[in-house]
């Protein structure tokens, strides 16, 4: 893999190791550290170069992993590069261990076998990186005029060009992954409660509507008075995830709004269409998901994660997932966005999903169809990953 360079299309062209490493930290929201990430690439537009397709991050296993260990947290790992597509991949070990020239670098056992599993599903190794953070060394080269044993120290200039670059394009990362979990913790419980108090009445709102005459069970035709309530909650929602400034009874409406399918599949699809604001549909979620009582957050923490993955920022789609999980481990939607995620499914493979779809469909028929994986074999991690975060657009390499 000469130095960083700005294309006039706007995209971030990463010519070089310290250009790529530089990136990481931007590419996953917050800096790794004690972390393997790798970053799937498949052939851009015009077949000359490559783009990013997915980037992974998990934690580092225990040191001296090996054998049939290595072998099975490495088929893991494999599979999102192996199903996103990818054709080759880079591997980079982040720790703060500076290696000793005499001896291999940390986790070349578990490297060795990434590279086994990826080449055995036909994917391909561009290059295999560690860094202590300072400087960098390559897994597959030993020649000393390019790969010092000592490591070539990363270039400050490339650094700050790469996060200028992040920066203007309105990525944000933050100092750690703590930062995302907090971006979406709980509010204060005075604020939560005062919003608990309102989702007693807007669930009595919804249950008067349900519970309207002449709803027929037998064949679910919804009464006037529910189609009603269902129209104004998805007004309630829309005005809140396009920027409106929100009380306390309209983050309980929406909670709840967000609690019926239809509502909530409704949402979704208006989210994805052209005349979405996606920061403020972020923005208004975030503070429904902070403020909802426990019980109701696992739907707005769902649509929070859908918006966040179609906008590229696969960190904070998994944190808001992780709050989802924490609120009702059953919710569905929430398991099988998670399922895509760590699939390697790009975000596109979303609004693909609603294609086909209708508003009138999603409104009232069948649920938008969450994109599954390809069928493949089921192996179990040691480690469980703490995200896997979908590309920057526009990221090439």
């Amino acid at each position: 893999m000469s130095d960083s360079v700005i294309t006039s299309a706007g995209r971030l062209t990463l010519s070089s190791p310290d250009a790529f490493l530089a990136s990481i930290p931007h590419m996953i929201g917050f800096p790794p550290e004690d972390s393997i990430v790798i970053v799937g690439l498949a052939p851009d537009h015009t077949g000359a170069g490559s783009t990013v397709r997915v980037t992974q991050r998990f934690d580092r296993p225990p040191a001296g992993i090996a054998g049939d260990e290595a072998r099975q947290l490495a088929a893991q790992a494999a599979e999102p590069m192996i199903r996103s597509g990818s054709i080759e991949v880079i591997i980079a070990v982040f720790a703060d261990q500076y290696p000793e020239p005499d001896r291999e670098l940390p986790d070349a056992a578990l490297v060795d076998a990434l590279i086994t599993a990826l080449d055995d599903g036909g994917v391909g190794i561009r290059d295999a990186l560690y860094t202590d953070g300072t400087s960098r060394w390559s897994y597959g080269c030993d020649n000393p005029s390019c790969c010092p044993p000592t490591g070539r120290v990363i270039s400050e200039k490339v650094r700050t060009l790469v996060a200028a670059e992040f920066a203007l394009a309105g990525s944000a990362m933050v100092d750690s992954r703590e930062v995302l979990a907090a971006e979406v913790a709980p509010a204060d419980a005075a604020a939560r409660a005062q919003v608990a108090d309102c989702v007693r009445a807007a669930e009595q709102a919804r249950d008067d509507a349900l519970a309207a005459p002449g709803t027929s069970h037998t064949t679910d035709r919804p009464t006037r008075a529910r189609e009603d309530w269902r129209e104004q909650s998805i007004t309630q929602i829309a005005a809140l995830t396009s920027g409106e400034p929100a009380s306390p009874q309209e983050f309980a409406r929406v909670a709840v709004g967000l609690g019926d399918i239809r509502v909530r599949d409704t949402v979704l699809w208006d989210l994805m269409q052209p005349s979405a604001d996606p920061p403020a549909a972020i923005a208004g979620l975030t503070n429904v998901v902070r403020h909802a009582p426990d019980g109701h957050v696992a739907p707005a923490a769902t649509v929070l994660a859908i918006c966040h993955w179609t906008s590229g920022d696969g960190a904070r789609a998994n944190a808001a997932l992780q709050r989802a999980d924490d609120d009702n481990p059953d919710y569905s939607l929430a398991a099988l966005v998670r399922t895509s995620l760590s699939a390697g499914l790009p975000p596109q493979s979303w609004r693909d999903a609603l294609a086909d779809l209708t508003r009138d469909t999603c409104r009232h028929g069948e649920p938008p169809r969450t994109p599954q994986p390809a069928a493949g074999p089921v192996v179990a991690s040691p480690h469980r990953r703490a995200s896997i975060a979908a590309s920057q657009p526009g990221l090439a390499l």
